[in-house]
């Protein structure tokens, strides 16, 4: 009977794993149907003025949501000068969104990796739940008119050609509601 029970558990064991293995694998770059990107105003995390979403309605903007600690995040962040720097003047914005818990730690990594785009701070991750952040780094990319219409969870090389692919697409887009 006890070899039984045994049994049973680790198959169950075995099957909870097998779900969560195939819940990650899942886990990537998708496109859906767009929806509005819920609004936002955070405070720089440089100090200054807040920043809000709404500030950005006509331009592509890529939100990015980063702790320090997190190594994906350090493997993102020089893409994303990059991206940034090539396709600004056309109308792309990024947003870094700071979810860490230390200020300290995340004006460091902010300066070690020279970060020209604006940087927000959601110390009580009130935005992080609003957009459903599952880990770091998440990003959403917001097209023209306010909709999300690409989101990825995590980083890695393999992931800059759908970036920037929907990046380009996007910014050829018109903000014109009725086109």
């Amino acid at each position: 009977m006890i070899g039984n029970r045994k049994s049973a558990w680790r198959q169950w064991r075995q099957g909870i794993l097998l779900l969560g293995i195939i819940m990650l694998v899942g886990c990537g770059e998708q496109r859906f149907e767009a929806r509005e990107a819920p609004g936002f105003t955070l405070p720089s995390l440089t100090g200054g003025e807040s920043i809000s979403l709404q500030d950005y309605r006509g331009k592509v903007v890529y939100l990015t949501f980063w702790a320090s600690w997190c190594i994906p995040c350090r493997q993102e962040m020089p893409y994303l000068v990059q991206l940034w720097q090539r396709h600004r003047e056309s109308g792309l914005q990024v947003i870094g969104i700071n979810v860490e818990e230390d200020e300290a730690a995340a004006l460091q990594f902010a300066q070690e990796h020279e970060l020209p785009f604006p940087l927000v701070r959601d110390p009580d991750r009130v935005i992080s739940k609003l957009y459903r952040v599952p880990g770091f780094p998440t990003h959403y990319i917001v097209d023209r008119r306010g909709k999300i219409r690409f989101s990825g969870l995590g980083f890695n090389l393999a992931d800059v050609g759908a970036i920037s692919q929907e990046v380009e697409t996007l910014l050829q887009e018109s903000a014109d509601v009725t086109d």
